[in-house]
């Protein structure tokens, strides 16, 4: 171990202190191997000081009495593990009242913080860490949606080994699942591309990512930096997505038969997420958007919002779901992008844009889309 002691003078500590008897304080008192005192510390001569110290004098450990150690964090980062914050400014001069009479009482309450911090630094080591911790530079990702492949990317970037495990037949969860996605940035214009294939393609070419698809975990053990995991490869198992909607995100929609004037499950050209699969199917063909009872062209579309939400009697749901609007003028922008002559109208009880103000909104009104308000039935009060 190797002390070192930087007395600063600058931000009127020199001017109301003796740096040079915290200095002698230091050495005689602190016992510290390299005591120096500086103009500024935190310029970039006073900062090469300390670093040309630790390199050819060996210091390691730093007493710095200068400014509090919340301030000049980014100037005073060195490569050692020990570095110890005397905070003569704060503390000392600007508590104190500048007066003849409080000098000496300044400069005792100066030469104390030198004492105290160079006792602090001697004390310090490095802490040995936990031998019973593990060192397994292997990470296990449980889900291949967007969130699971990023945490397997950044992972393999600081060079882990990763373990991905899906369930699905294929990376990509509700994302993969999409056509498009609300716009996230500007100008929020149009339906923007998730990005979800790139990521994939990403993942598979990373030599440090194993992907296990279809499998689930089928057991943990171990704590902490320790963990043992046994995946179990899902065999004829079929996965009902009836009640999805065309979203990344979380949750299900109400069942069919929570809504039966809609007529759910009564005719194919009712359905929650139809718009969507259309969509891609539409444009994988390169064919217009068909409707799916008979194929015939799709000349009027209408979005049903707020079905089933807000509702206190206890049959529905008594709040917003919060993703509805965006992803219904989403889809919505669909059938106007394939055929701009397509009455499309999105009925609503409150239309909101979430993330994006109104403009994607409004890119979507001048492409024709029509957005017709569905309000309650107002009950006049009755006389007395």
């Amino acid at each position: 171990m190797k002390t070192a002691a930087y007395i600063c003078k600058g931000c009127g500590i020199g001017e109301r202190v003796s740096t040079a008897q915290m200095a002698k304080i230091a050495e005689k008192e602190g016992k510290m191997n390299l005591v120096r005192e500086h103009e500024f510390l935190c310029n970039a001569a006073g900062v090469q000081m300390i670093r040309d110290d630790i390199e050819k004098e060996s210091v390691t450990h730093v007493m710095i009495a200068a400014c509090s150690r919340r301030a000049k964090t980014e100037a005073f980062q060195f490569p050692v593990d020990c570095i110890v914050r005397a905070n003569i400014r704060e503390g000392v001069i600007w508590s104190q009242p500048d007066t003849p009479e409080a000098r000496e009482t300044t400069q005792e309450m100066a030469d104390d913080y030198v004492r105290m911090g160079c006792a602090e630094v001697k004390k310090m080591q490095v802490p040995a860490g936990n031998p019973s911790v593990g060192h397994s530079k292997r990470i296990l990702v449980v889900g291949g949606g967007v969130s699971g492949m990023t945490a397997a990317l950044e992972a393999a970037k600081t060079g882990y080994d990763v373990v991905l495990v899906e369930k699905e037949k294929q990376l990509g969860g509700w994302a993969g699942r999409l056509w498009k996605r609300v716009a996230f940035r500007e100008p929020y214009k149009d339906p923007a591309e998730t990005g979800v294939e790139q990521m994939i393609a990403a993942v598979n070419a990373e030599s440090r990512i194993k992907v296990y698809l279809n499998a689930v975990i089928a057991e943990t053990s171990g704590s902490p930096g320790r963990f043992a995991a046994k995946n179990r490869h899902r065999i004829g198992q079929h996965h009902d997505r009836r009640n999805r909607c065309d979203r990344a995100g979380l949750g299900s929609l109400l069942r069919r038969n929570k809504l039966p004037e809609f007529a759910y499950g009564k005719t194919p050209n009712v359905s929650i997420r139809r718009a969507g699969k259309l969509a891609t199917d539409a444009a994988a063909n390169g064919m217009p958007i068909k409707r799916p009872s008979d194929g015939g062209a799709v000349k009027t579309v209408a979005f049903v919002q707020c079905a089933g939400q807000r509702d206190d009697s206890g049959k529905h749901l008594p709040y917003c779901s919060g993703f509805c609007c965006n992803t219904s003028i989403k889809q919505a922008m669909y059938f106007k992008d394939a055929n701009p002559e397509v009455d499309t109208v999105v009925i609503y009880t409150d239309l909101r844009t979430p993330g994006n103000g109104e403009d994607f909104y409004r890119s979507a009104q001048n492409k024709g889309v029509i957005s017709k308000a569905r309000f309650r039935r107002w009950n006049p009060p009755t006389k007395p």
